[in-house]
């Protein structure tokens, strides 16, 4: 009675790029060693077994009746091959259908005696070669000598199959050829599924369903057929308290309630020689049946292996997955060795990995350096090619300064001698004042052109803007501006270049003026200063009414030589930002809600020095 085999459990029990490949290799061919040692051993074997051609040969043989019954039963049989063969030593072992099934998986025995059903399930998967069939049954026959019988008790009031729904039926194994497998297509046939009864699977020996059956702990037992018959020729059982539930052709004389399928078979396992094959099957085909067994020719298993098709348990059936991990339990050494091979492959890429990133992060940040060299570069090209312009600047323009300055100076003494009340003469000391402040300028530009920043100093923000308002008041009167400020506290100074703030003050005045200019209008600009969050900071804010800057215009404010003024260049921004960044201050641009610019101007307090 045959199952389907049940796999065997696991018997699992650059310089330093070469250098650690090869440390890699030499770790492989470590873990790889004991496989390669075994294959070594066995280079003409399966599963790890050797070729068998003499010595102790072991026969599997299935034990539906128990140990002691099975071996009694094809003792004779074992001799008689022994004595016919004689460089082998036969040993038989009695076992059931998953003993056989996992004996097969790890090679255990040679050779199987066992039902069609289970030849079919391993032989596919374990490469078996069938020898011979059995013909010693009651039938005399090897094509039809297995089918099923469904028993009930002869008092039971079951009369078909399908009453015995919710009851307790017996039977030896779930995959049992000549027991429940052959059964189950009756059941479905007769409108019984097998999820609507309730069957318990007691195993090996038969004897037990019978004598369950007749104890009434059953109510129905799917056996063999003539295993009842050879019990109640035995005296073990009364053939009266018995009665079939479903009846087919009789088989060989006996109660059958299924169609009959091939006997027994004899076979071998892949690693046993041809040679010993060959005489063994030879052997079995000349035995006369007196007192052994009678065998035939090997018959087909095309009919055992459709019944397996229609209940889905052929092994070529099964999914690929469950082939799969069947081979890799059964070949686990290659599966580890290529586990092994597949982490250190991975674990090299990782370290590859790890390396590039490092070197690529390396090749950034020399990249960058590169670039700050070159930016460095063009920075004192730059400053060569300015200081050049600054000194030429510097030269051309003290001279007709100084003239200037020399003119206006002598006019105000020939006028003091003259004239002491002309008023001419505070237009004249303007003008050389004027002169000077220019010439400071352009010795102030040179100097931070050379990095050569003068030193700050204080700076009262009301002495400041009053300068810076005078500068501005014929503009802002012929215009009709107000200027006002506010600050507080009312002695609130910075810390910065008087000559600097001076122009960055004048440019901003300047701009808002020419606003005022462009838009033909009159209007007020308003100054506050207090100290800002930080108190290391001094917040200058010059507000106007005169339209505030185009949306174009805030998007890049300190963009050079972009100007909307006819004969503007677009630099007062420009050099403004960079005054007030070389003192340590910063400038932001926007308009304010009432129709105007907004900038804010950030400079270090003179509290901050102290």
């Amino acid at each position: 009675m045959p199952t389907r085999p049940t796999p065997a459990p696991s018997a699992l029990p650059a310089g330093r790029r070469v250098r650690l490949a090869g440390i890699l290799l030499s770790g492989l061919m470590a873990l790889l060693g004991p496989v390669a040692a075994t294959a070594a051993h066995a280079p003409d074997s399966d599963g790890g077994h050797a070729i068998v051609n003499a010595g102790d040969v072991t026969v599997g043989i299935l034990a539906p009746r128990g140990e002691a019954h099975t071996l009694a039963q094809w003792q004779a049989t074992l001799d008689a091959l022994d004595d016919a063969i004689p460089r082998i030593t036969l040993t038989a072992r009695a076992m059931t259908l998953d003993g056989i099934a996992a004996a097969v998986a790890q090679g255990e025995v040679d050779f199987v005696l066992t039902n069609p059903g289970q030849f079919v399930l391993l032989g596919t998967p374990y490469a078996l070669s069938w020898l011979a069939t059995l013909r010693s049954n009651p039938a005399n026959s090897a094509r039809a000598a297995l089918g099923s019988v469904l028993w009930v008790r002869a008092e039971s009031p079951y009369r078909r199959a399908e009453q015995l729904t919710g009851q307790r039926i017996v039977a030896v194994h779930e995959r049992a050829f000549g027991g429940y497998l052959l059964m189950r297509p009756e059941l479905q046939a007769a409108g019984v599924d097998s999820d609507e009864i309730a069957v318990d699977f007691l195993g090996y020996p038969v004897d037990a369903l019978v004598y369950q059956l007749r104890d009434g702990q059953a109510e129905a037992a799917i056996m063999p057929v003539c295993m009842l018959e050879q019990m109640v020729s035995e005296g073990l059982v009364r053939r009266d308290d018995f009665r079939a539930l479903a009846t087919d052709e009789p088989l060989g004389g006996c109660v059958s309630s299924t169609p009959a399928y091939p006997d027994w078979t004899f076979a071998a396992l892949p690693h046993v020689s041809e040679a010993l094959t060959g005489d063994m099957a030879r052997r079995l085909l000349a035995m006369d049946g007196k007192d052994t067994a009678r065998w035939g020719a090997p018959v087909s298993a095309a009919r055992v292996a459709t019944l397996f098709d229609d209940l889905a348990l052929h092994p070529l059936g099964e999914p690929l997955s469950t082939r799969l991990m069947d081979a890799l339990q059964r070949y686990w050494h290659y599966s580890v060795a290529a586990l092994v091979l597949l982490a250190m492959a991975l674990m090299y890429h990782a370290w590859l990995q790890r390396k590039a990133r490092r070197h690529g992060r390396a090749l950034e940040a020399t990249q960058l350096a590169l670039r700050e060299r070159e930016r460095e570069l063009a920075d004192a090209q730059s400053l060569n090619v300015s200081g050049e312009l600054a000194t030429t600047l510097a030269h051309e323009l003290n001279q007709p300064l100084a003239a200037i300055r020399h003119y206006a100076e002598g006019s105000v003494l020939r006028l003091q001698r003259e004239a002491p009340d002309s008023p001419l003469l505070e237009p004249l000391s303007r003008i050389g004042h004027e002169a000077d402040r220019g010439a400071g300028i352009i010795d102030q530009a040179r100097q931070w052109i050379r990095r050569d920043a003068p030193a700050p100093e204080r700076l009262p923000l009301h002495g400041l803007l009053d300068h810076v308002r005078a500068l501005a008041q014929p503009r802002l009167k012929r215009l009709d501006v107000a200027l006002d400020r506010s600050i507080q506290p009312d002695d609130l100074a910075v810390l910065g270049n008087r000559l600097a703030m001076e122009q960055v003050l004048g440019n901003l005045i300047g701009n808002s003026l020419d606003a005022f200019e462009a838009a033909d209008r009159c209007g007020w600009i308003h100054i506050d200063a207090r100290r800002a969050a930080d108190p290391g900071q001094v917040t200058l804010t010059i507000r106007d009414n005169a339209g505030g800057f185009s949306p174009e215009r805030l998007a890049r404010p300190f963009m050079p030589l972009d100007t909307t003024r006819a004969q503007g260049m677009g630099l007062g921004l420009v050099i403004t930002r960079r005054l007030l960044q070389r003192q340590g201050g910063d400038i932001s641009v926007g308009n304010h809600a009432r129709g105007g610019a907004e900038i804010t101007v950030r400079i270090p307090s003179a509290e901050a020095s102290q």
